[in-house]
């Protein structure tokens, strides 16, 4: 009895010990070290020799690496600043790590410029997509598949590579008596991070943090030889046939053009990325590396859209500033390099008459900046009046010796807030238009804009005899669903060169001038009337399918079908 007494105790002390001399052990183990910690089902983030122990875990997909914010500001960018506004992250570079297509370029980020990035909101956790921006947080991403891991390191002039020597093992601690983290195989490569009493720190290929005994290493420095240059310099655009451009407007959720079907005949998507929203110059980035690789593995290039937020006072502001309108350009140069853009669109509206000639200056300024990234510079323009805020402040004979092209748009006839219904774009007001614009623009730099879009006219007769009318812009599909509902009589306008429905409803009348693949090929064909460049299309999104055979057909066509379509138009 006694003996078993004794052994009971026995077993108790030496339980006891082991617990306590286990749980000194384990906390002495490096805790980002080992695979003991990883997640299986999650992308585990490893940042130099550091597992990150998190849980909001990385998400990498559709060519995307998005990291949480608060993850990035810890261990990647202490400077980088979350701000609801926006929805988005801000980082001020001055001199910074990252080179631009020239000396001349770097030289213009001498001075301080904030840039900011878009963020993406999941479960109540904000990400940024870092894809695209490793050399402007100077890191390099690696993702290993096999053990679903994500690797930043920041970039190095010299990294130490280690050579296992005899097979060996990866430990968690520098002791030859904790447990075994991986089998390490002769030959094998590994990243050296510290060395310390005869054992070294090191990440193995698959991504594993621990330790090893540096007499089973061989090290050696490898010199990197890191290219820092955010982009090169575009090669000459050389464009067949009539250009054919479409903007992309940006909402809130992002396009993917990636599961889009290739629009044939398509040269060029503008999206609606900047805006200048300050009268310091700040630059509103919505820009995505990933929409810019899929429109080029498509064959588009991509000209992003830089507006003034159509803020005649703002903008006022702006032009008298010199150091204002140099931060918008010292922005915009960035952004082109770091989303590889191939042009720039610049499309000012509602602007002061008396700043007419401080917009020309402004736009050669930004045109000699970007052009030594050889991009292409194109603005928009609406057709001459008479109207001082809305078209007499273009220096159209000025601006087009500056740019590489003008767009004309030859559109909203009758606008939003028109006071009669009316047509957004008849054949004949698109042709005048045309002729006024030709007065101070070479037809070798004019591209004619085209609306996708139409406008529903809703009339109600007041008590007075006066007829009220409001409007709402209208896709094709959306009118077509109208056609569908209220089953109209559609007529042939040969004035308009458009389709034309009416109809009531409780007790008001609904009017709409129709744009679909035939008033379309009416007005494309105006490119060959006149020679045009080609044509661009307002918006994206607003057509119907059978338009872009339209256009390819018209734009693209071989010199027998513009011959004809010139003939029909001149008849």
């Amino acid at each position: 009895m006694v003996k078993k007494i004794l052994l009971f105790m026995l077993v108790v002390i030496i339980t006891t010990i082991g617990a306590v001399f286990g749980t000194l052990f384990f906390k002495s183990i490096d805790p980002y070290a080992g695979i003991n910690t990883f997640s299986t089902n999650k992308v585990n983030l490893v940042v130099e020799d550091r597992l990150i122990e998190t849980c909001n875990y990385p998400i990498t997909n559709d060519n995307k690496v998005l990291i949480p914010v608060n993850i990035i500001k810890k261990y990647i960018c202490e400077d980088i600043e979350l701000s609801d506004k926006y929805n988005r992250v801000y980082l001020n570079i001055k001199n910074p790590k990252f080179r631009l297509e020239s000396e001349e370029l770097d030289m213009r980020m001498e001075q301080e410029v904030r840039l900011n990035f878009a963020t993406e909101k999941i479960n109540d956790i904000e990400y940024l997509n870092i894809k695209g921006l490793e050399k402007i947080f100077d890191i390099t991403i690696d993702y290993i598949e096999a053990s679903n891991l994500l690797i930043i390191d920041s970039f190095k002039d010299i990294t130490y590579i280690g050579k296992i020597k005899d097979n060996t093992r990866l430990r968690p601690r520098k002791n030859v008596f904790s447990f075994s983290l991986d089998k390490l195989q002769e030959g094998e490569k590994l990243i050296v991070f510290e060395k310390s009493k005869g054992w070294l720190k090191v990440r193995t290929e698959e991504g594993y943090i621990g330790y090893v005994q540096d007499k089973k290493v061989d090290i050696v420095a490898k010199e990197n030889d890191i290219d820092k240059q955010l982009n090169k310099i575009r090669e000459a655009w050389k464009v067949s046939g009539k250009i054919n451009l479409a903007w992309d407007y940006i909402g809130k959720n992002l396009p993917d053009l990636e599961k889009e079907d290739k629009i044939e005949g398509l040269d060029v998507i503008s999206p609606t990325w900047f805006s200048v929203v300050d009268s310091n110059g700040f630059v509103v980035n919505n820009a995505d590396f990933k929409y810019v690789n899929d429109s080029h593995e498509k064959g588009y290039k991509v000209w992003g859209l830089i507006n003034n937020s159509f803020d005649k006072d703002l903008t006022k502001e702006l032009l008298a500033d010199e150091a204002a309108q140099e931060n918008v350009i010292n922005q915009i140069i960035i952004y082109s390099s770091i989303y590889n853009l191939d042009g720039i669109n610049i499309d000012f509206e509602n602007v002061y008459y008396e700043d007419k000639d401080r917009l020309t200056i402004f736009v050669d300024k930004l045109t000699d900046a970007l052009k030594k990234q050889n991009l292409i510079v194109s603005m928009d323009m609406t057709i001459p009046s008479s109207s001082p805020i809305w078209s007499k402040f273009y220096d159209r004979e000025k601006l087009s010796q500056i740019l590489d092209y003008c767009i004309v748009m030859t559109y909203d006839e009758h606008w939003a807030a028109s006071p009669v219904s009316g047509s957004v774009a008849s054949i004949g007001w698109v042709d005048k238009g045309i002729q006024k614009t030709l007065q101070y623009i070479p037809k070798e730099k004019l591209l004619m804009g085209i609306p996708l879009y139409t406008r529903e006219w809703e009339e109600t007769i007041l008590e007075n005899g006066k007829i009220n009318v409001k409007s709402k812009a209208l896709s094709m599909a959306k009118v077509k669903e109208r056609i569908e509902k209220y089953n109209p009589e559609i007529v042939w306008l040969d004035d308009t060169g458009q389709h034309y429905i009416e109809y009531m409803q409780d007790g008001k009348k609904y009017r709409i001038w129709i744009e679909d693949e035939k008033s379309i090929e009416l007005k494309a064909n105006l490119v060959y009337k006149y020679d045009l460049a080609g044509a661009a299309s307002w918006q994206k999104g607003f057509e119907e399918e059978g338009i872009w055979e339209v256009l390819n057909r018209v734009l693209k066509g071989n010199e027998e079908y513009a011959r004809k379509s010139t003939s029909i138009i001149k008849n």
